[in-house]
C-alpha cells in the first residue's frame, strides 16, 4: 500500500455560508449527528483509493526506463493495459456514484458548486486519451507518451477530490444525518464493481477496514468473508499484481488478462 495514498486532514468552507442553502426548512446543523471524524468517512477512503491506485500506477511508470531499458516487451503492454482497464472501470463507477447517486439526492438541500460535476468531463477526457494510447502500444515502444498524459491526468484528478472532500463532503454532513445517507452508500456498495470494492478495502488496510470501517458502519462481521474479502483478493490479483510486475520488471508468472472492458 502506498503511504502516499490518503489525506490526513480535511479543510473545510463555512457550512453556515447561505449560499449553499437551498431552502429555509433545511439548515445545516446536523453536523453534531455524525460520531465519526471526516478523515474516516467513506468518501474519503473512496478517494484514498483512487490516490492509492494513481500513486501506484506512478510508481510503476517511473520505474519503466530502468526495467525495460529497449521498451515495451509484450508482457509489460499486457500488464498495463489490464491495470488500465481496472482502474477505467473503477473511475466510472465512482463518478456514477456521484452523479447519478449522491448528487442529486444532496442538491435536494445544497446548492453545490456545478464545477464538481464539470471537472468529471474533463477527467474522463484525459482517460479516453490514455486509454487510446494504451490501446495502441506495440513491442518496443517507449513509456513517454503514456507517462505524459497519466501525469495529466492526475495533476486533474487530485485537486479535484480534494475539493470535493472541503466542500461537498462538510456539506453532506451539515445538512444529512448519518442514517439519510447511508441508503445511498447501501446502493452504492450492492452494485460497485469488484476493482472498485477491492480497492476500497486494500488502500484502508484489510485490517483497518474490518476492525474500524465495518464497526463504524455497523456492517455485520459475516459480510467480510462473504462479500468483501473475495473482492479484496480481486484487487490483488487483477491490478496489484500486474502493477507489482512492472514496477519489479519481472515478468507474471501466469498471464495478466486481456484489454476488454
Amino acid at each position: 500500500m502506498n503511504p502516499n495514498s490518503s489525506v490526513d486532514t480535511i479543510e473545510t468552507i463555512d457550512i453556515a455560508d447561505p449560499q449553499y442553502q437551498r431552502s429555509s426548512k433545511n439548515k445545516p446543523d446536523k453536523m453534531d449527528k455524525w460520531s465519526y471524524p471526516m478523515i474516516e468517512d467513506g468518501w474519503v477512503h473512496a478517494h484514498n483509493s483512487i490516490r492509492g491506485e494513481m500513486c501506484d500506477i506512478e510508481e510503476a511508470l517511473n520505474a519503466f526506463e530502468g526495467n525495460f531499458p529497449d521498451g515495451f516487451t509484450a508482457w509489460a503492454i499486457e500488464a498495463l493495459k489490464k491495470v488500465w482497464c481496472n482502474h477505467e472501470i473503477h473511475i466510472h463507477s465512482h463518478h456514477s456514484n456521484e452523479d447519478d447517486i449522491m448528487t442529486p439526492y444532496l442538491k435536494k438541500r445544497i446548492n453545490l458548486p456545478e464545477k464538481l460535476e464539470d471537472d468529471h468531463l474533463d477527467i474522463i477526457d484525459k482517460m479516453n486519451d490514455i486509454r487510446k494510447s494504451v490501446e495502441n502500444l506495440k513491442v518496443g515502444d517507449p513509456i513517454d507518451s503514456v507517462r505524459l498524459k497519466f501525469m495529466s491526468y492526475k495533476e486533474s484528478m487530485i485537486p479535484h477530490l480534494l475539493e470535493e472532500e472541503h466542500i461537498a463532503l462538510p456539506l453532506m454532513r451539515a445538512y444529512f444525518v448519518p442514517k439519510e445517507i447511508d441508503a445511498k452508500v447501501q446502493k452504492i456498495t450492492l452494485h460497485q464493481p469488484k476493482v472498485e470494492a477491492g480497492s476500497f478495502v486494500y488502500y484502508q488496510t484489510p485490517e483497518h477496514f474490518r476492525q474500524s470501517f465495518m464497526k463504524q458502519q455497523k456492517v455485520p462481521s459475516f459480510v467480510w468473508n462473504l462479500y468483501f474479502k473475495p473482492r479484496y483478493h480481486y484487487f490483488i490479483k487483477n491490478m496489484i499484481e500486474p502493477i507489482n510486475s512492472l514496477k519489479n520488471g519481472v515478468e507474471p508468472t501466469k498471464e495478466v488478462g486481456c484489454f476488454s472492458f
